[in-house]
This record gives C-alpha cells, structure tokens and sequence, in this order.
C-alpha cells in the first residue's frame, strides 16, 4: 500500500458541503495525514507554493478560474505530487484538457459514493482513477492500433504494460532487472512515441494495445 502518496492532500473545491465530503473521504480513504482546502485557483496556487503535497483533487468549474490551471501549477512545482480532478464534468473538452495538463486521473462527484470510495482507494493500489464513464470516453478516442503503429521496443511495451499494472517506476525497474534511470529514460519515450502526458493516458493506450485489460486495471497490480 502506497501510503506515502497521500501524506499531504490538497482538496480544491468551491462548495462548501462537497468540500467537506472530499476531506472526509481523503482522510477516511485515503489517511491523509494533512488536508489542506482551497475554494478558489489562487487559494490553491498558494498551498502548491508552500507545501509539500503528494495529493491533489481538484474540480474545474473555480470562482477564478479552471482547475486545469492548478493542474499544470502543480506538474510545474510539483512533478511528483498526483492530480485528480473531482468535477461534474464529463465532457470530452474538459476531460481531455485535464488529461494534457498532466491530470493522473478523473472521477465524477456525482457517481454512487461507493464507486467513489472504490476510486479513490484504488489510488493506494496504484490504478489510474477513472470514473467507469470517463473510462469508456478515453478508450472511444484512440482509435485501435496494434504494436506496429505505436513503433515500441519490445522493453518499451514490457514497461507500459507494468506501469499500466500500477507498478512504480521504481517498481518497475527492479522487475525489470534494470536501474531506476534506465526505466524512466524508457517510460519517458513511451510517452513520447504514444503522444501521451499522464499515467492515465498510457494506461488507456496500453488497452488498446492490448497489453492489458479492462479487468487487469479493476484488479490492480503489484508495485
């Protein structure tokens, strides 16, 4: 269990009622061990300065702004902090600009509380956070392409393959018998010759590959 992920969490959130049902739900899912909450872009702009978060959940629709901007804010300052978006969105505009801005994952507020509950703790297993719905939308848009299109090196597709398992990078080069460097040299040009910018993203790619299935990412994989 990845525990570490979710010592310092951000909720950026601008009602007050959902807010609070997120924090509860970081700190009872996830044992964060501190919440910090923002209602607004630059509320949040200011915690990703000052603290050391290894959690973001963030909604779209801000007071101020798009939660997409907080996104990119924390991939620019905070590289290895994860960003999930908690929205109501469920358009493909707004979904696929989280996914570029660097989002690790999206899930619907407005799904049963279980499946949420069921998302977020996937987080500690490693699988990417994808509401069922947002899932279906990011598969219909990569059209099916086999190994010869993507162009990856039978190492390039062993280590998307773990990646999409939920394995660490880490995890993944000892599997690999190989140095942490070495993996992330190789996960760095599958997400390049994928055109991909998130875990998330890669991990639907590794599907329509098929590297990995549908019930490889309900079931999760070591790390």
């Amino acid at each position: 269990m990845v525990t570490e992920m979710t010592d310092q969490v951000l909720v950026v959130e601008d009602v007050p009622e959902v807010r609070d049902w997120l924090v509860t739900l970081a700190e009872r899912e996830l044992g964060a061990q501190q919440v910090f909450q923002a209602s607004s872009v630059d509320a949040a702009l200011k915690h990703v300065r000052t603290q050391p978060l290894t959690l973001a959940l963030i909604d779209i629709g801000l007071p101020d702004g798009s939660g997409v901007s907080v996104i990119r804010a924390i991939k620019r300052h905070l590289p290895a902090c994860s960003c999930v978006v908690t929205t109501i969105f469920d358009d493909s505009d707004n979904l696929f600009s989280a996914l570029h801005a660097g989002a690790d994952g999206y899930l619907l507020k407005d799904e049963p509380e279980a499946e949420m509950i069921a998302n977020l703790r996937g987080i500690l297993e490693g699988r990417p956070p994808l509401s069922a719905a947002i899932a279906r939308k990011v598969l219909q848009a990569f059209h099916p392409v086999n190994d010869t299109d993507a162009g990856l090196t039978g190492r390039e597709e062993q280590m998307l393959t773990l990646i999409a398992r939920g394995y660490s990078v880490r995890h993944a080069a000892q599997t690999l018998g190989i140095s942490h460097h070495t993996a992330a040299g190789y996960l760095k040009t599958v997400y390049q010759k994928l055109q991909v910018n998130s875990r998330a993203e890669a991990t639907m790619k590794a599907v329509t590959l098929g590297l990995v299935s549908m019930g490889d990412l309900a079931t999760g994989g070591q790390r």
